[in-house]
């Protein structure tokens, strides 16, 4: 029913064969986002397809063998080194190690794959119709210097929200004059130092052994974490949204709440306790990119920037987060900011269910519930 994506490992390129995220780094040492987990779907697998990518299949000639993958990444560490490099979250998608899954460490290989991008959630194509069809890349595999193995070329570039704590979107590859494609459903999550999203990060790993025990342990795992989560963040909601509204509740709901009272001191010191569950180990020279607290304040700017500016902007726009940084300090009333919070973090809020269930419906394990 289930089997591991990790199990089968490129002999030349040392990865797991499955789809991968990465920079091509100018050719020097390609940078790679962390794969938690990898689950690949042994019976049926165009059913678990959604509607958009089984159409998109249909309109092939010659596809026979579908293999359809659950990969979730943590990019954590492939965000810290774009900080660190300040380069845009701009990255690739690599089908070298599933597409060559047999080459031998320094030997060589070239080929082009066909592939497509939907259902994105914080995920944003760059090359021109890949969103909407197939688009033609070669994929190349060569040795540098007679020892080390490079991947290229760099394409199938896609912008991911830096705001976002969790993106996903559906890819399919094929390749040229083959009768098999992959059908895969990639789940980024963006941090995984905080608490609430370590827990997270902790659950999808427990998808690195696809047993049904591991399934159900993970499933169970993801809805508790999810569910802490979702908790955390909706008490903060609720803090900060009732100081801008002149509202103080302690947990209790009885007395004022006891610490700052000013609203702008409670929305920052509410963001600082997300931050205090970062280990000690952490710090802004090692890891620069932002924390969850950042994170939902530069989403909270970009929301009221939005609504200050006219006609239709990219998300994760700079100069839109400056103009609504700018009006959540001087340019709007304690009512619009309450709001501003609101949407933020009930977007938030929904990015961690649909996770859970989006999982739950992929992995059901027919007469079994969590």
């Amino acid at each position: 029913m289930f089997a591991s994506g990790l199990t089968a490992v490129c002999p030349a390129l040392k990865l797991a064969c499955v789809p991968h995220i990465g920079h091509f780094n100018d050719g020097q040492d390609y940078k790679l986002a962390r794969v938690l987990s990898a689950v690949h779907f042994n019976r049926e697998p165009h059913e678990k397809l959604p509607a958009e990518g089984f159409d998109l299949l249909m309109r092939r000639d010659k596809v026979m063998d579908l293999e359809v993958d659950l990969v979730v990444y943590d990019m954590q560490d492939l965000r810290d080194w774009l900080y660190k490099k300040q380069l845009p979250y701009v990255v690739n998608l690599l089908f070298h190690s599933w597409l060559f899954d047999q080459l031998l460490y320094r030997k060589e290989a070239e080929a082009e794959v066909e592939v497509a991008i939907f259902g994105t959630t914080g995920v944003f194509p760059m090359a021109e119709g890949l969103i909407k069809g197939f688009r033609t890349f070669p994929q190349c595999v060569w040795v540098k210097d007679k020892v080390y193995m490079c991947m290229g070329p760099d394409v199938a570039h896609f912008r991911v929200d830096r705001q976002r704590l969790v993106c996903s979107f559906w890819s399919l590859c094929v390749p040229a004059g083959q009768e098999r494609a992959i059908a895969t459903k990639h789940v980024l999550l963006n941090e995984t130092q905080t608490h609430i999203c370590r827990e997270v990060a902790t659950a999808c790993a427990q998808l690195e052994d696809a047993s049904i025990s591991n399934i159900l342990h993970h499933l169970q795992k993801l809805l508790l974490s999810v569910q802490g989560a979702t908790h955390r963040l909706s008490r903060l909601m609720g803090r900060c949204e009732g100081a801008f509204d002149g509202i103080c509740l302690d947990d209790r709901g009885s007395a004022p709440y006891k610490g700052a009272t000013r609203p702008m001191e409670v929305w920052d010191e509410q963001l600082n306790l997300l931050d205090r569950t970062v280990e000690k180990s952490h710090t802004a020279a090692m890891r620069p990119a932002p924390l969850l607290s950042q994170m939902i304040r530069r989403r909270v700017y970009e929301d009221l920037g939005r609504r200050r500016r006219d006609g239709k902007f990219p998300w994760d726009d700079e100069e839109t987060i400056d103009i609504g940084h700018r009006t959540f300090l001087t340019g709007c009333s304690d009512g619009e900011r309450a709001q501003a919070v609101h949407r933020v973090l009930l977007e938030c809020i929904h990015d961690l269910e649909r996770l859970a269930d989006s999982n739950a419906e992929l992995l059901a394990v027919e007469g079994v519930t969590v």
